[in-house]
């Protein structure tokens, strides 16, 4: 099987290095990594039993910050090494987790996965969400390593296309040790496409635990964070969060026309993939707009009276959620499947998204349940909606509240997960380092 999937993946490689050629030569993070995705991570020098996390992007590195916590607490004696996929994620890495190592995630074939696994030695691995690559489970099989999957989740689009090759799957899913997953819902879907019932664990979702309180302190950084975004006190604000094309087009047309009659109101537009900034400045600039970025901010520029504020860094999102009056959270007015909507909803946010949030739907149904969302068909039904809740501030305020305690009744997932995980732990321990 790993013969004929290496077979499989360079016949990609061969059919798609014209296009990969032209995106290494056109975009920097087609060209960074190259010699760690092949295996070629530093060795781990110490002897101490590893835990590897692999965490595949921005969003899932934020996410871990609790879990990777809990496992130094927990074993401070064991060390931390933590894989990502993308250029944002391997920088949120060094930022966020200091002393760890981190490095990108190996190609799925034989070789390059056999190659890092010799160079990190890990004891258990965890990935994060449904990272399942098969040379690499089998490889780490080989090995005699556990691999759990923390905060699982499939969306019905995915589980469609896995039934589609459900023996393979089964097969692969059979490589894993413990599924730790976000629902019920995921949970049959794993154990439908084959994975071990007596495996799979609901634990919950730990975006909740890795969210932002009003209470943990930020009320002082998000006075300091208005004023860097030059915003005034009594300045209404609209947040366009993880945004995609056509959103952003939407958000900046409806703009001047809420400005109509919330004359102080300002926009933050926060798109989704950092290869936008550009365009999303020049969409805003040609609509008449004046925009400032946030690295300009942060360099000391100075925002006009009633510009639109680009946030062009990554990470940040979910502290400046915290200085929203209102939050329109993206991915779900196109079909993309949304962006998640607990980081504003933690904060006490009133939060409105599209009709397109399969990706999200346990989350969004608990909201919309408790008064604490609300889904809109299409740009004109959110400019509609935007315009009442700016003038009924009361109504905002509430449904904000609501979806705080939203949040709150659903934190823990990271605890039950440590505790699912704890026996592999202990039992990894006993058995030692891993050798070459």
């Amino acid at each position: 099987m790993s013969l004929l999937l290496d077979i499989a993946y360079g016949a990609g490689l061969v059919l798609g290095s014209p296009l990969l050629a032209y995106k290494a030569l056109t975009s920097e993070k087609f060209r960074t990594g190259y010699r760690e995705r092949l295996g070629g991570v530093a060795p781990r020098e110490g002897e101490a039993p590893c835990v590897w996390v692999h965490a595949v992007s921005v969003g899932e590195m934020n996410l871990i910050r609790p879990l990777v916590a809990g496992l130094a607490e927990a074993h401070p004696d064991w060390e931390i090494a933590l894989s990502t996929a993308t250029n944002t994620g391997r920088a949120t890495a060094d930022k966020l987790y200091a002393g760890h190592k981190a490095f990108y995630y190996p190609l799925d074939f034989s070789c390059t996965v056999a190659r890092a696994l010799r160079r990190i030695r890990p004891s258990l691995i965890l990935l994060v969400e449904l990272e399942v690559w098969p040379n690499f489970l089998a490889a780490a099989a080989r090995r005699g390593v556990p691999v759990a999957i923390v905060n699982g989740r499939l969306s019905e689009r995915s589980f469609g296309r896995y039934r589609l090759i459900r023996p393979l799957m089964a097969r692969w899913l059979r490589r894993v040790t413990r599924f730790c997953v976000q629902s019920e819902v995921s949970a049959a879907r794993l154990k439908a496409l084959g994975a071990p019932s007596e495996r799979v664990i609901v634990t919950g979702n730990m975006k909740f635990d890795s969210a932002p309180a009003e209470e943990n302190g930020l009320k002082a950084a998000l006075r300091a964070l208005r004023d860097e975004f030059g915003l005034g006190p009594d300045e209404p604000v609209l947040v366009g969060g993880c945004t995609w094309p056509g959103e952003d087009e939407a958000l900046v047309a409806m703009y001047p026309r809420l400005k109509a009659h919330s004359p102080a109101l300002r926009l933050v537009l926060a798109p989704r993939q950092a290869d936008r900034f550009g365009p999303v400045e020049q969409l805003v600039r040609r609509a008449g707009l004046p925009c400032v970025r946030r690295t300009a901010l942060q360099a000391g520029a100075r925002s006009e009276p009633g510009a639109v504020v680009l946030l062009d860094t990554m990470g940040e999102l979910a502290r400046v959620y915290g200085l929203a009056t209102l939050v329109f959270v993206g991915g779900s007015l196109i079909p993309h499947g949304g962006q998640s909507t607990i980081e504003p909803s933690a904060q006490a946010r009133p939060t409105l998204f599209g009709p397109h949030t399969a990706n999200f739907r346990d989350v969004n149904e608990q909201l919309l349940a408790h008064g604490a969302a609300r889904r809109v068909a299409d740009a004109a039904e959110l400019e509609a909606a935007l315009g009442e809740l700016l003038a009924r501030p009361d109504v905002a305020v509430a449904m904000g509240q609501k979806a705080r305690q939203v949040v709150d009744a659903n934190r823990g997932a990271t605890r039950r997960t440590l505790e699912a995980l704890e026996p592999f732990l202990q039992a990894q321990a006993k058995k030692g380092i891993a050798r070459p």
